[in-house]
């Protein structure tokens, strides 16, 4: 869980704003970490024009630092601007956009090396990235590391990116094939995820192509061709959020949000986040880390933000529970007493909040948490949930097609775990993407 404060900092980070292509609500919080070391994108027109010869492009992005916010803080910075250098309007097509989002952020990984600022930084982030084209009316998100974006459509969740962690198959062959190796479920025993810019000392060798290290700034890239009719809006969040909800659990608080018909998406997204800020240091850890969370509404051509709320709440979308319900079921073991004080970690002065914690700590027992067991590397639960990722990720560099045993494991996933899948996507030109891809890696080597 690494160190803590005694009383987390709840100062919130909010932000909102919409234009004719899309909408946001946006908060963040340092919690109980030491520092914060999340940063973020909300970046409504790329190109700051509205002439209709150039594609309205909409950039979102959630960087979770480790090890230091350097790297993080210089994405949430610098990443629109080296998109906007390396995009070509002359050859633009899907494709193309594609390539833009993977080159940038291989040159992220560039630039940092180069910044005197950062020579010295050893910190890292994961990045998850959407750009929105308005011209071709579709999603392209680009991710490395285990934050995620997903797409409600109709009340139902579709994944938009995957958590790369070292433990599924194609991750690791990658890592031992660069002489690295994974312990714990740790990139030597060390790194909790397997791709991420920033990590230098995972990317040494110089014998090896970028997307060959043992941690790679290559993102996944997947499309997704807008419904308006179906698809709401967009999630895209740190892992502190994705450790205490599901993607479906996510989604249904949004539009439990939606449908009360009071809150903007700013307060949702803050609400999302009192809903997942541990009550306590006594637990399991989860709740405690930084905290970020974007939701963006997808709106149809001269929709404002107030008619795209009415039109998602005519859809009577049902949500399973409330914000409050939500977090008790997430911090079972802690003893809420009443709904007034459900929320009083993120709403409380800091002050009251140490010293009723200090008042809890000098009462309570030592005690050995039973839940917190040595992790079986081989229980089922893992399996499972290597399996969802294996069989559904769509990666420019796989080491492993067509596993029966990731099938398997996958339709055992769906029945344990009641995930929303992915809607298939037909992507003709995939095959021509990835060869471009690869040639494209190789002349920057």
């Amino acid at each position: 869980m690494g160190q803590i404060l005694s009383n987390p900092i709840i100062d919130k980070e909010k932000q909102s704003g919409s234009d004719r292509l899309t909408g946001f609500g946006f908060c963040a919080i340092q919690g109980w970490r030491m520092t914060m070391e999340d940063a973020h994108i909300n970046e409504q027109n790329v190109f700051h024009n509205d002439d209709s010869s150039i594609d309205h492009l909409a950039l979102y992005g959630i960087f979770d630092g480790h090890g230091g916010d350097g790297v993080a803080r210089y994405c949430g910075t610098k990443l629109v601007d080296i998109f906007r250098n390396q995009f070509c309007f002359n050859e633009y097509n899907c494709s193309k956009l594609k390539l833009s989002l993977i080159q940038t952020f291989l040159n992220t990984d560039i630039e940092i090396q180069n910044d005197t600022d950062l020579y010295n930084d050893h910190s890292g982030s994961t990045a998850t990235v959407i750009v929105i084209s308005e011209a071709h009316q579709n999603i392209i998100c680009a991710n490395a590391g285990d934050s995620r974006t997903v797409l409600a459509v109709d009340g139902w969740g579709k994944a938009l990116s995957y958590d790369h962690k070292p433990s599924l198959l194609n991750e690791t062959s990658r890592i031992v094939a660069a002489n690295g190796f994974v312990e714990m479920d740790r990139v030597n025993g060390n790194l909790a995820l397997s791709r991420a810019i920033g990590d230098f000392e995972f990317k040494s060798n110089s014998t090896l192509l970028p997307h060959e290290q043992i941690v790679t700034a290559l993102p996944d890239i997947l499309e997704h061709k807008i419904n308006y009719d179906h698809d709401d809006f967009i999630i895209l969040a740190c892992d502190g959020i994705w450790d205490c909800l599901s993607s479906q659990e996510c989604v249904d608080l949004v539009y439990y949000g939606i449908n009360l018909g009071t809150m903007s998406l700013e307060d949702i997204a803050s609400r999302i986040i009192d809903v997942c800020c541990s009550p306590t240091t006594e637990g399991t850890g989860i709740g405690c880390d930084n905290m970020s969370v974007t939701i963006v509404a997808l709106l149809k051509q001269g929709e404002t933000v107030d008619q795209w709320f009415t039109r998602v709440r005519g859809k009577k979308t049902e949500s399973p529970t409330s914000f409050e319900n939500r977090r008790k079921m997430v911090f079972s073991y802690y003893n809420f007493t009443d709904d007034e004080t459900i929320f009083d970690v993120t709403t409380k002065p800091p002050e009251q909040n140490s010293q009723e914690h200090t008042k809890e700590l000098s009462n309570k027992p030592e005690y050995s948490n039973p839940t917190r067991n040595p992790i079986n590397l081989f229980s089922i639960e893992s399996l499972l949930e290597a399996g969802l990722e294996i069989s559904r990720a769509q990666q420019p560099q796989q080491f492993f097609h067509g596993s029966a045993l990731a099938d398997m494991l996958h339709s055992l996933s769906d029945a344990a775990a009641g995930e929303t899948l992915p809607y298939d996507d037909t992507d003709n030109d995939a095959d021509h993407h990835l060869d471009e891809t690869d040639t494209k890696l190789e002349e920057l080597e």
